[in-house]
């Protein structure tokens, strides 16, 4: 191999743990590059709702939030059940103790937070659960990146404004309470004062991962976009850098350490098929996490696990043929989901990895559920927004395409959706009980404050409603996922194993590495969050190293050299 660059840390995947390694390596002198397989940046983390579950930060704190490390260890022992290589009490500790520090560091260079002292955790009521432990970036300008704004990553839908994930609660509520509706003037108020100046402003994920492109830029970090990993260099049990293609041309980068910061396999579909039984169609993540850094991990004998889960949800697919993940849309009043027998079968508000789970493993128990329905009454679709439909405005194509099903009758919606009439008919009669007394006997839809927050406040119970006055909607649902979050096994330092054992500088977080989470979803940003967090652990771990990891190097030796 012809030594082309020399670096001293190479980052793979430009998403927010990706760049937060950047930042965090080059912020202590070591020179930087993020290698982008994309030619666009930004990864999964432009496209989601961008926000990070940090316990016991201290944004949160000044907020009004009372937590500690011993709380959220409670906590995350409490919910996180999967006792398996990824969420060992070592990592939870190690993730704990580092994000409330990666949050003033990335403050003190720049980075200004926002609390979501709203937003619960998934499980507010187990041991030291909470409310209010989730960050986001403030509203950014795009137009402060010059000529990399041109290279960000956008999804298939922008949102018409800038908003805040921590109050984003409001905005399918807006028309039905002077509350929701003053919040989400406020946000159209924001957007506008913003235009006034000139200034592109955007938020969520798009607006996190460029307001940290800007620091690493700033720091001296190299991005280099259409940068594909082809293999890790890898002697004497220690890798040494990454060969790359660039142009057409192979490229080899040798390094002290590589910090793996991809996404993970959700977009191919030949591991797909073969870890989870379903395919592509129905992922809302980057359409360039097709499992690169999994097979090389495979390739290196490098240890994985959770490669069976996913960070599921349950998502729909509209009329312009737009993945939808649906998080508030099955948490309002006046509707309910159901498999083919006409039966409930979760709690529809529940976390969406458990909804995704529950999805699945019903599947697999009468296969009737995938896909499922969605069924919604007339109040819902009048009240409430459904993605990006506002109240009472159901375009006429959304029902022309067979997005939406709309019956007069529920026998018309059971013959037109295939879905067994009496079977239908039955549940409808037992949740329009439980509406009525306001507690669901079956599945305890509405006793969480996690329920409750994207539900409806003027109903005894927020996320129950009856179902009887037509006309009927309903949609297919289907088990989607941001991402999949099984991959490489990494310590509490970041460091991938290899038959439990160290590889000397190898780090990887984010989806490609499996998630600290096990199988659940502790609370809103449980993806950004250790991605963020492991990535400035790594960073750290090889700067406190880098004497070491230099001279092995140069006692071994070791060297590229032309295939």
């Amino acid at each position: 191999m012809n030594l082309q660059e020399e670096y001293d840390v190479v980052v793979v995947g430009s998403g927010a743990g990706g760049i937060i390694s950047a930042i965090t390596a080059a912020n202590h002198g070591l020179k930087t590059i993020i290698v982008e397989k994309s030619d666009v940046w930004g990864g999964s983390s432009a496209l989601s709702g961008g926000g990070l579950w940090i316990p016991n930060n201290h944004v949160s704190i000044k907020a009004g939030l009372k937590d500690s490390e011993e709380e959220a260890l409670t906590y995350m022992q409490e919910v996180i059940e999967d006792e398996g290589p990824a969420s060992t009490y070592e990592r939870k500790v190690s993730y704990v103790q580092n994000g409330s520090k990666m949050v003033k560091f990335l403050e003190e260079l720049g980075m200004e937070w926002v609390p979501g002292t709203l937003y619960p955790d998934y499980y507010p009521e187990k041991p030291g659960g909470k409310i209010g432990r989730s960050i986001e970036g403030k509203i950014f300008n795009v137009n402060e990146l010059g000529e990399y704004k041109n290279t960000l990553r956008t999804g298939e839908i922008e949102a018409p404004i800038p908003l805040y994930s921590g109050k984003v609660a409001s905005l399918p509520k807006a028309f039905t309470n002077t509350k929701d509706f003053t919040t989400v003037v406020g946000m159209f108020l924001t957007g506008f004062k913003h235009k006034l100046k000139r200034e592109k402003a955007i938020s969520i994920g798009a607006g996190l991962v460029s307001r940290l492109m800007k620091i690493a830029l700033e720091q001296g970090v190299t991005l280099k976009l259409s940068t594909p990993i082809k293999d890790l260099i890898i002697e004497n049990g220690r890798v040494i850098g990454i060969e790359a293609e660039h142009e057409g041309q192979s490229t080899f980068i040798k390094s002290k350490g590589v910090i793996l910061a991809g996404g993970g396999f959700e977009n191919s579909e030949a591991l797909r098929k073969k870890y989870h039984d379903v395919g592509t169609d129905w992922t809302s993540a980057s359409p360039g996490n097709t499992g690169d850094m999994l097979l090389l991990a495979q390739k290196h004998n490098l240890d994985t696990a959770l490669l069976d889960d996913a960070w599921w949800g349950p998502s729909t697919i509209d009329q312009n043929g737009a993945k939808k993940f649906l998080v508030y849309e099955r948490s309002m009043p006046h509707s309910m989901i159901v498999d083919r027998t006409g039966s409930r079968y979760f709690n529809e508000s529940e976390s969406y990895v458990d909804a995704g789970h529950a999805i699945l493993k019903r599947e697999e128990e009468n296969g009737k559920a995938i896909h499922s329905w969605m069924i919604m009454e007339s109040r819902h679709r009048n009240k409430y927004l459904f993605g990006d439909m506002l109240p009472r405005r159901t375009p006429k194509e959304a029902i022309e395409s067979g997005f939406l099903i709309k019956a007069d009758t529920i026998e018309e919606l059971a013959e037109k959706c295939e879905i067994d009439l009496e079977g239908l008919k039955t549940t409808i009669k037992r949740l329009n009980g439980f509406a009525e007394k306001g507690v669901d006997e079956d599945f305890g839809r509405g006793n969480s404050a996690y329920d409750n927050y994207y539900g409806d406040p003027r109903y005894d119970n927020p996320n129950l409603g009856a179902i009887e006055k037509g006309p009927f909607y309903a949609c297919k649902i289907f088990p989607g996922d941001l991402g999949t979050k099984g991959g490489i096994v990494a310590d509490e330092y970041g460091r991938a194993l290899s038959n439990n054992e160290p590889v000397k500088g190898l780090y990887a977080t984010g989806n490609c590495s499996a998630s600290v989470m096990g199988r659940v979803y502790p609370g809103p940003g449980s993806t950004l969050g250790p991605t963020s967090v492991f990535g400035y652990i790594s960073a750290n771990h090889i700067k406190e190293n880098l004497s070491e990891l230099a001279d092995e190097i140069a006692e071994e030796n070791i060297d590229i050299v032309a295939n």
